[in-house]
């Protein structure tokens, strides 16, 4: 709540009271993560097109199974189209990436709440490189096929075509 301070040489009733502006106030805003991005987003229908690929192999590789001790691992298909929306909007940081994760809301409706930091991301690049890199080529063939990305050689990187809004 803003704070309410009082101002002088108001006569003789007092002095008004007025709320300032404070903006090291913290707020809580609930948000659902599905509103974040239009029907007809981008991300979404990279999703989609996840959502039907065989991800098999990034699955075999989790080590936390059953009841065994461990953390969870990130879904394999939150990473993987993480990454592959990210090098179609020419990202391929990892550190760039996880920001994104936490500030963009294309990014964030990837992750569905799921945390994710840089040295994740970039473990997953590093362990899974060649197989991201094949879906990559297979994906990003799929969105320029449907018009989602626009190829435009600017040191080999995927852009979205320029009438599409970059949210």
């Amino acid at each position: 709540m803003a704070d309410e301070a009082g101002v002088e040489g108001s006569g003789a009733r007092g002095a008004p009271r007025i709320v300032t502006a404070n903006r090291a106030q913290l707020q809580l805003r609930p948000q659902d993560i599905e509103s974040l991005l239009p029907a007809d987003h981008r991300a979404r229908a990279l999703w989609m097109v996840v959502d039907r690929l065989d991800l098999s192999r990034f699955y075999a590789a989790i080590q936390a199974r059953g009841s065994d001790p461990g953390r969870p691992a990130i879904d394999p298909k939150v990473l993987v189209a993480l990454w592959l929306y990210a090098t179609s909007e020419g990202v391929g940081s990892a550190r760039e990436l996880a920001r994104l994760c936490e500030r963009h809301d294309a990014y964030r409706w990837l992750c569905g709440g799921v945390r994710v930091n840089h040295h994740t991301l970039s473990d997953f690049r590093v362990e899974h490189g060649a197989a991201l890199d094949a879906l990559l080529t297979q994906v990003l063939g799929v969105m320029l096929h449907q018009g989602l990305v626009a190829r435009q050689p600017y040191g080999g990187v995927w852009r979205p075509p320029a009438s599409r809004s970059r949210r």
